[in-house]
């Protein structure tokens, strides 16, 4: 007879284990931005620790992102969705889809890290509504309600998006709030914010100071790289979720073979 932990378990797909693993070492994921399950699967097939579904800037309905997550976690690699904002609509779908976590664009505050931590729980941690006839839950399966409620809350990934200058401003009380677990650090946004060429030393040296003083608080830091260099230099300054887009991938391989042969 299975004890209550494990039936949880058996009917939850959230592969808990990558959450700690990440505290120890380096996880790489892969951003897909394109709505096809299919590229999921062959980003978890690739050997990638994670996939980062973007549903920010990729254009999704509800039911091709669910089953992007399925592709994934059918491969045993967790899958995050990038929503487009920490409202409840957001974050609820994608939980109750059985995503492994949530990443939020433009945390600018400690109040809005906050509210998003709450979203993120169910009480009495927080406010997410309760159903248990969702894919996260088993559809139903599970038996021990309460023990599918608490094994949620601790095994969900929240990651905060730094890419401000509002944002590095207030990062000492960002860090302050309990229940994220990961800051990723967008040089893009952060680009812009601040006026200056993507990829400028400016820039550069915010993100490094902003990585290892996520680092130092304890908290996870994650970057979006560009190249295997880039990864090697964040790693070394102590970021721990780091993330290459597929369309740089795709499109340096085809730019190498076409070089290649013309």
């Amino acid at each position: 007879m299975q004890t209550k932990g494990k039936e949880v378990e058996r009917f939850m797909i959230n592969l808990s284990e990558w959450k700690q693993q990440m505290k120890e070492k380096p996880l790489y994921g892969c951003f897909v931005t394109w709505s096809s399950p299919t590229v999921c699967e062959f980003v978890a097939t690739m050997g990638f620790d994670f996939t980062l579904i973007d549903n920010e800037h990729g254009v999704m309905n509800e039911e091709t992102l669910e089953n992007m997550v399925r592709a994934s976690q059918a491969e045993g690699v967790p899958a995050v969705i990038r929503i487009p904002q920490g409202i409840y609509q957001y974050v609820q779908k994608s939980l109750d889809m059985g995503a492994n976590g949530i990443q939020v664009p433009l945390v600018n505050t400690a109040e809005y890290a906050r509210r998003v931590v709450e979203l993120s729980n169910f009480p009495p941690d927080g406010k997410r509504g309760t159903a248990y006839q969702t894919r996260a839950a088993g559809y139903g399966l599970v038996a021990d309600k309460r023990a599918y409620l608490k094994k949620a809350n601790e095994t969900k990934f929240v990651t905060a998006q730094i890419e401000t200058m509002e944002a590095v401003e207030n990062i000492d009380s960002i860090l302050a709030v309990e229940g994220i677990d990961c800051y990723f650090i967008g040089p893009g946004d952060l680009s812009t914010s601040m006026q200056l060429p993507y990829g400028d030393s400016k820039v550069n040296q915010v993100i490094d100071e902003c990585i290892v003083k996520i680092a130092r608080a304890g908290k996870i830091p994650g970057l979006l790289v560009g190249s295997p260099e880039a990864a090697k230099h964040a790693e070394e300054l102590g970021a721990r979720y780091i993330v290459v887009a597929i369309n740089n991938c795709m499109s340096n391989g085809a730019k190498a073979f076409l070089d290649g042969v013309r």
